[in-house]
Formats: C-alpha cells, structure tokens, sequence
C-alpha cells in the first residue's frame, strides 16, 4: 500500500469551474482515479483556516485558526501530516506562493521549504510547479506539498467563474501537466500518488459563507494504488486528507484527529 505523495492544492477552485475549463491533465487523473465533486470544506470558508483542517485533520472550532493572516498557538496542538511524516524518518517538501502556509509545519520538519510570494495578476503557479518537478526528480521525497494560488487570486480579482477565473483553471492544469510529464520522462511516475482538491470556492469576488459555491470542493486521488474512474461513494471533506495521504505513507493516524482515511478510494 505504502506510496510516495504528491498533495496538489488549487485554491479556490470549484467543480463547476473545473468543468468549464479546458484541462486535460487533471481530466486524465480523475478519470483514471477516483473522485468526489461533492467534498466539502469547513467553516469558515477561508484559506489558513481551511489548510489548518487539511493538514491537522480538525475542525477550525478545535485549532482555533479562523481567519487568514492570524496564526493560533492552539493549531500546535494538533499534529500536521507534514510534521508526522517527517518524524517518521520521510523526506518532506513544500513549494508554495502564500507565507501565511508556513506555519502548516513546524520549524525544522520540512526538508525542502519553497516559497515565492505570488503576485496579484501574473502567473505565479507555473514556477512553483517548475520549481516543485525538478526537486522531485532529483530527490525523490515522500511527500510533496505543492500549493497553487492563481486560481483564488483571479477570483478576487475578476470574479469566480470569469473568464480569468477559468484561464487560471487551464493555466495550473498545464502547470500539473509539467509535474507529470517531468515525473514520467523521469520514469518516477508509479512512485507517486498523487491527490488535489481545492481548499474552497467562491462566489462574486468572495468566499467564506456557507453557501454551496464556497463549500464544494475538488478531490481527486490517481495512483498505482487507487480505482480508475470511480466516484467516491462514501462522503468526503477536507478533514479527510491528511488521514487518506498518511494511510498511503503507511503511517498511524493521530486519534485526536476527526477525519478518516478515504478508503473507498482504494483498490483492495
């Protein structure tokens, strides 16, 4: 079961955005993966709270992160997935465009730590996932963190489900695309699970409400180790993923943690 990791995170982005959009990398994950376009997010629906529920497995009630830009000392108390693999003995790597994320770990427990401030309007993610490919084929790590942005900024900007809201879309699909291909001429390709969601959506040029357009979003799961073209049957929320990559990692999960691993997602 054990499998090298790749969390992909596209934030903000919607399923029905994802649909609109012209992407055929991720198309080929989910379709030869499994799936869920119903997962949800947590409340609030804001990104550090949300990334806190990701990587700990708790509601934002619990870690007491409830808003961007505000770090809590009570988060600490739960453990991050990248802090337990790491703990384990495994190689753990992070590239990402927003430094709010930096608190995800704890000092000391990623090896590799990439950070390039986004730039509101241009497009940052490619780098980051340029970035992010090279490292992997050169060493290998168990878990990749790589965040992508573009797609919640242009929201901000433009409005969800805009046209620039949806080129974004394209433009991070064809920066995973550049993660793939670089893994597979590499011939590293079945190492790696690889999982994305969206930490939330959006409506107007916001988020943060309970609204089903800020609630809803992407979960896909592609790996040597996972159904092809399968919906997930069981729920999903975001509390689900650091227990599902942590059973891919072959590692305990924390019993203070609320979410379970997505196991329907498996074969065998």
């Amino acid at each position: 079961m054990k499998s090298k990791v790749i969390l992909t995170i596209i934030d903000g982005c919607r399923p029905d955005g994802l649909a609109q959009a012209n992407t055929p990398n991720i198309d080929s994950l989910w379709q030869n993966g499994s799936y869920s376009w119903t997962a949800q997010t947590v409340m609030p629906s804001v990104t550090l709270p949300v990334h806190n529920s990701m990587f700990r497995g708790i509601s934002p009630q619990k870690h007491g992160v409830g808003a961007d830009n505000i770090y809590k000392e009570s988060a600490s108390a739960f453990p991050s997935m990248i802090d337990l693999a790491y703990n384990a003995g495994l190689h753990t790597a992070m590239f990402y465009s927003w430094g709010q994320l930096r608190d995800l770990a704890s000092p000391g427990k990623l090896r590799q730590s990439y950070l390039r401030e986004a730039i509101y309007g241009q497009d940052n993610d490619t780098h980051i996932a340029e970035v992010a490919a090279d490292y992997i084929v050169a060493n290998q790590p168990d878990l990749t963190v790589l965040y992508l942005g573009d797609v919640d900024i242009f929201g901000h900007l433009s409005g969800w489900m805009s046209p620039d809201y949806i080129r974004a879309i394209e433009a991070n699909d064809r920066a995973i695309g550049h993660v793939i291909k670089t893994l597979t001429d590499a011939g590293l390709r079945d190492q790696y699970t690889i999982l994305v969601l969206s930490d939330h959506g959006g409506h107007e040029n916001s988020h943060g409400t309970e609204m089903l357009e800020d609630m809803t979003i992407i979960w896909m799961l592609n790996g040597m180790v996972i159904k092809r073209n399968h919906v997930i049957q069981t729920p999903v929320g975001v509390r689900d993923t650091a227990a599902t990559i942590l059973h891919l990692l072959d590692l305990p999960r924390p019993e203070v943690w609320e979410g379970q691993p997505v196991y329907d997602a498996f074969t065998g």
